[in-house]
Parts: structure tokens; C-alpha cells; sequence
């Protein structure tokens, strides 16, 4: 009798609730997704811009070179990746121009459950992915299999989590590659989200210092502020002005070559 009057309570006992997603607190990886994702546009900046910006992009630094980007980075479901995975698609000159960049973001977490910072991909096929940010389902079946990763020294590692905003880096000192010509290069790159602006670089050079590319091909990088829809509410970052972000002066870094893609 005992026994059964011990499968009984069990029985009535409630089940355990099912474990949810982590709330968006500063410094763990939903909250950072929401400053990374959106439409961006560097107009203001390419509208400002002196002759730098009648220049074709060239590898190296053979002259500077600044042209027009519209980012768009969407929170998409590739649970073969992570929890937190965004897509992004760059176009030249328009909304609907020219894709210049397609690129998977994986934010991680540190042991603490914070922000780690995020790993970046290169699509062995980025085609069957064009466009189709926003579309349910599209990335379902992505896996590593279809993607082209970086060494484990190139995370985008993640700055001063603890204030306004984020800032990663991707440290040239331990971000050391070979690119598809063979050549050894070294990665410099950093990424600052603050809101309703967005500012990236990235660098590649090689063991001589010889710069090998600059993305953007200015001693500034990309200065982007978010594009709304008409009527569309501000996000909870800050709305901070486009400041150029002196931070990261190009340094030692070693990068991918012309052969290689950029981050």
C-alpha cells in the first residue's frame, strides 16, 4: 500500500518547467545579438567622404580607398551552430546592389554564461543563402560542413562587455592564418556596436608588416548607423552619433591575402 500511495504522489507531482532561452542582459550573448543585428548604412559617412571615395577598392594600401555598404545582419535558426547565430549580407552602393559579403557570426559564451565574444565563417557556397535572411527555415540545415571557420585564436573577442554597448577585437597577436595562396598572414579586426551605430575594420598583413588588404581602405573604419522603417521605435543601445573609432589603428596584424576572403 505504501508503495502505491508513493507512485500516486509521484504522479501528482508537477512537472518541471521546460528551461527557457536566457533573458537579453547586458553581457551575455541576447543582448549583444540585438546590438550586431539590423540594416546598416555607411550613406553618411560615403557622403562626407573626400576623393577616397571616387577610388576603386585595391588590395594592399596602394591608395585609399572608401565605398558605399548596406549591412543587413538578421538573428537566424541554425541550431547545428548555436543558439545565437547571425547572418550577414553586405551590398555595394544600394539596398538592393551587388552582394559584397556574406558572413556567419556564432556569439559564445564564457563559462560565466556571459559574452565571450562571437567566431566567424566564410559559406563554401554562399548562393543557396542570398537574401533569405529573413526567411523561417532557410538556415535549419546550415552545419559546419558548409562553412569555411577560422583558428581558434581569431575569436571576435569581446571588450569592456560591462559598459555601454560592445567592442570586439580580433587580436592579430594570436589570429594567425594561411591563405589560399599559401601565404602566412596575421588578422587584425574590430567590430563596435552601440545602438544605432555600428563601426568595423579589419586588416591582414603579413610577417614584414606588408598590408596585404584594409577593409575599409581608410585609417577610419566603416561608420554605419542603423536604418528604421518610418515610424519604427529606437532600440534600448544608445543613440550615439557616428564617432570615428580611433581605437584600433592598424597595428602588426596578419591577415588573409587577396586570394583570401576577408572576415
Amino acid at each position: 500500500m505504501m508503495l502505491l500511495a508513493a507512485l500516486s504522489l509521484a504522479l501528482l507531482q508537477p512537472e518541471e518547467p521546460a528551461a527557457e532561452a536566457a533573458e537579453p542582459v547586458h553581457g551575455n550573448p541576447a543582448h549583444a545579438a540585438g546590438f550586431l543585428t539590423g540594416r546598416f548604412s555607411n550613406q553618411r559617412q560615403w557622403d562626407n567622404a573626400g576623393p577616397e571615395r571616387e577610388r576603386e577598392p585595391v588590395a594592399g594600401d596602394a591608395h585609399e580607398w572608401l565605398d558605399l555598404q548596406f549591412a543587413t545582419h538578421t538573428l537566424v535558426e541554425a541550431p547545428q551552430l548555436g543558439e545565437h547565430v547571425i547572418y550577414v549580407e553586405w551590398r555595394s552602393g544600394d539596398e538592393d546592389g551587388a552582394i559584397s559579403r556574406q558572413r556567419i557570426w556564432v556569439l559564445r559564451e564564457d563559462e560565466a554564461g556571459g559574452l565571450a565574444g562571437f567566431d566567424f565563417f566564410t559559406f563554401r557556397d554562399p548562393a543557396p543563402y542570398e537574401g533569405r535572411g529573413q526567411e523561417p527555415g532557410a538556415f535549419a540545415d546550415l552545419s559546419a560542413e558548409d562553412l569555411i571557420g577560422y583558428p581558434e585564436g581569431c575569436l571576435a573577442e569581446a571588450q569592456n562587455a560591462a559598459h555601454v554597448g560592445y567592442y570586439f577585437t580580433v587580436d592579430p597577436e594570436t589570429c594567425a592564418i594561411t591563405a589560399q595562396s599559401g601565404t602566412p598572414m596575421r588578422i587584425h579586426a574590430s567590430i563596435r556596436a552601440l545602438g544605432n551605430s555600428l563601426t568595423y575594420r579589419e586588416q591582414g598583413t603579413m610577417e614584414d608588416n606588408t598590408i596585404v588588404f584594409r577593409v575599409p581602405g581608410t585609417a577610419m573604419p566603416y561608420s554605419f548607423v542603423r536604418i528604421r522603417d518610418e515610424g519604427e521605435e529606437g532600440s534600448d543601445g544608445p543613440d550615439t552619433p557616428d564617432t570615428p573609432d580611433t581605437s584600433d589603428t592598424p597595428g602588426n596584424a596578419d591577415g588573409p591575402d587577396s586570394a583570401a576572403e576577408p572576415l
